[in-house]
């Protein structure tokens, strides 16, 4: 652990686990405080930092793999620039990709290539959650280029909608929401004449606190 206090350049791994490590305490400070809550506004900047820490902990994984074990990376040396190899036979440069699923397939894939020298020569079970998978391709799913939680508009438009805190509504479905005991907030927006334009009202954004459910149990 003496490389902790090294630059980060010198780490094995060039800093991801650490600034990994930074993301996921970055992330519980602001669960722990008092102010937050399961709502949309605490949830997304925490999301983007526990997907990011995932990010950083797998791209780790993958330089301490190819540096223990003297794996090149496609014509470049282990311990020249790093690179991921992806399903259908391409590298590109580990700095490059966002991916959280193909950086998942890849280290998953060195684990197993490795599994008989690991038993015999570690204590660490070298196995992910049996969900974990799942998880991943479903975070993946929302953002896959790490834009989804960081910007009002990401790659996705239609899955963008579901980070809206307010939507279009009519006045029939609000009347609705107010029957079933809802607690609404509406803006009526209304022409030159005084006529109902258009209206708005709170929405709860459900995919993202699934979402924010999701990031806990990944890491």
């Amino acid at each position: 652990m003496n490389y902790y206090f090294m630059p980060l350049e010198e780490h094995p791994d060039y800093g991801y686990e650490m600034i990994g490590s930074i993301y996921y305490a970055a992330a519980n400070d602001l669960c722990s405080s008092e102010n937050f809550r399961e709502d949309w506004y605490s949830v997304l900047p925490v999301n983007f930092l526990r997907r990011h820490c995932i990010e950083l902990f797998l791209k780790s994984g993958i330089i301490l793999f190819h540096k223990k074990f003297k794996l090149n990376f496609d014509n470049d040396k282990y311990n020249g620039e790093p690179k991921i190899k992806l399903n259908n036979g391409t590298w590109i440069l580990l700095k490059t990709t966002h991916n959280i699923k193909d950086l998942y397939i890849y280290l998953n894939f060195l684990i197993k290539s490795n599994k008989d020298y690991l038993s015999k020569n570690t204590t660490t079970i070298w196995k992910f959650n049996d969900e974990f998978e799942k998880w991943i391709n479903k975070i993946n799913g929302y953002d896959s280029v790490s834009d989804y939680f960081r910007y009002p508009i990401s790659k996705d438009k239609n899955k963008d909608k579901n980070k809206n805190f307010f939507r279009e509504n009519t006045m029939q479905g609000i009347q609705k929401e107010i029957e079933q005991g809802k607690k609404t907030i509406t803006l009526n927006v209304e022409d030159s004449n005084g006529d109902a334009k258009k209206i708005y009202s709170n929405h709860k954004p459900d995919k993202i606190v699934d979402l924010f459910k999701i990031l806990q149990k990944d890491i």
